[in-house]
């Protein structure tokens, strides 16, 4: 009777497991998104979120939906899916950073298991796009509210990262104290000289070197972007001061030799000293190039040192940065008869890679650990059963089972762009801006920015305008707001 309880229990474990991967479900999306089409893009995004519903992956799913309709020029559904996002991501900061119950349990499947709840990088492009969206709409209140809750994040990252770090810790040393034995040392099996020698190949370096609390997660994009909105916007005299910061941190965290971000801050400087009234003359070029990281898995035969016999050795997918390479890194953009550069603000690889990198310590970990679990419990199983049908049952269906739940946690925001440039120069006379070839009309006074999608080295650009101004802007003349409108 107990071996088949034994036989029973873990089978029925088998039946729960398999399940597809955020960058398989998003394959046929993404083709659309990579070729320029947003708006078929857009209706696919939006499919797959509405039946994500209810999974845990609703957060990632409604990024993408909201990053792809705001690229297909439909602002206030982009408004609506990251207002649905921002209250998920409100939903799970309420909560303890780390649940131990969940950590524990996902220890028994995968870490895709788990909620998606946003990494740091999630949540500040959500503020910026978020932001953007007010701006083209011209809601700038609401533009300012996002604003301000981006610069709260960013300036309070360190502290996010350290309380993370800590919880982490805790729910690691819970899995590993109540599964496997209790004593089970991950870092053994990973420091195996062919499996480290694997794991080198992919991520280089010191992949087992220790978290840095002291990693902040920002974005000089947002600075600026803060920067170039409460310059325009200023209410009063402590919003032009705030301007003057944005530019000055922005350009300390973009390293200190970014020639728009010392412009733009020699701009606001002036404005709060009272030299000038208001900027005025500017026109921006905000360049997406390209599409963000996606992530791949790799398999290792790795040695788990347990006490299962039967199964010394079990194979396990691990997570890596796939980039994005096929795309345009430069416009031609030309204003007043004269070439205009773009200057990198925000490197989106680099962004990402940087988190990516500094949990990839915990995710090995913990991938380790789930397989040492499993084959702990397979163990005990075939032990429980004895010899014979019952413990060959077993064995197999442990195989099958490490085999269902193997895959990485692969969910990822994957329509974020590869690079965010920006062109900074003076309005010529009459307005008249040449982005790729196409007329591009802006008001020849005043502060304009023309923002420039282009997903793939073969697509036609996206472009769009908008200024500061509290009127409307007209269609026929102004350059408008719909996606792609430029002036004849």
């Amino acid at each position: 009777m107990q071996s088949r309880v034994a036989v029973a229990a873990f089978l029925s474990a088998v039946l729960l497991s398999g399940c597809a991967t955020h960058t398989s479900l998003t394959k046929d999306a993404r083709r659309s998104w990579a070729s320029g089409d947003m708006a078929r893009a857009s209706a696919e995004f939006s499919d797959a979120s509405e039946d994500a519903s209810g999974s845990g992956d609703e957060l990632v799913w409604k990024l993408e939906e909201g990053a792809a309709a705001r690229a297909s020029g439909n602002l206030k559904k982009s408004v609506s899916d990251f207002k649905a996002a921002a209250a998920i991501i409100d939903e799970y900061e309420s909560q303890p950073d780390i649940s131990l119950t969940r950590e524990t349990s996902a220890v028994l499947t995968n870490q895709s298991y788990l909620p998606y709840k946003g990494y740091n990088y999630d949540k500040i492009m959500l503020g910026v796009y978020q932001s953007l969206n007010y701006m083209e709409l011209k809601e700038f209140d609401l533009a300012a509210v996002e604003l301000i809750r981006v610069g709260n994040f960013q300036s309070d990252s360190e502290r996010i990262n350290r309380r993370r770090i800590e919880r982490e810790a805790e729910a690691l040393d819970k899995a590993r104290k109540e599964n496997a034995g209790g004593n089970y040392d991950a870092s053994k099996s990973l420091s195996n000289p062919q499996v480290s020698a694997k794991l080198r190949q992919v991520y280089g370096g010191d992949f087992l070197r220790g978290q840095a609390a002291k990693g902040v997660y920002v974005n000089p994009f947002a600075y600026w972007l803060s920067g170039v909105y409460f310059a325009n916007r200023a209410v009063d005299a402590s919003d032009k001061n705030r301007a003057a910061d944005m530019f000055r941190i922005g350009g300390q965290v973009a390293g200190g030799d970014s020639d728009v971000f010392k412009a733009d801050l020699q701009m606001a400087e002036d404005l709060a000293d009272g030299k000038i009234s208001k900027p005025g003359g500017i026109t921006y070029v905000v360049y997406e190039a390209g599409c963000a990281p996606v992530r791949g898995q790799f398999q290792i035969n790795l040695p788990l040192y347990i006490v299962a016999r039967n199964v010394p050795h079990v194979s396990l997918n691990f997570p890596y940065l796939v980039k994005q390479d096929s795309y345009s890194p430069d416009l031609r953009i030309s204003a007043g008869g004269r070439s205009q550069k773009l200057e990198t603000l925000a490197d989106m690889d680099s962004i990402i890679g940087r988190e990516f990198n500094d949990r990839l310590p915990a995710v090995l970990t913990k991938t380790v650990l789930s397989a040492a679990v499993k084959a702990s419990a397979q163990y005990a199983a075939a032990r429980a059963a004895g010899d014979g049908w019952a413990a060959l049952a077993i064995n197999i269906a442990g195989s099958i089972y490490q085999t269902l739940m193997n895959d990485a946690d692969l969910r990822t925001w994957t329509t974020l762009p590869k690079r965010i440039k920006v062109a900074r120069f003076e309005t010529p006379p009459d307005g008249r801006v040449l982005v790729e070839g196409r007329a591009v009309q802006v008001q020849a006074s005043g502060v304009n920015v023309v923002l420039v999608k282009k997903t793939g080295p073969a697509c036609p650009p996206v472009i769009r305008t908008f200024d500061f101004s509290d009127a409307s802007r007209k269609d026929s003349k102004s350059g408008g707001t719909r996606a792609g409108k430029t002036a004849k």
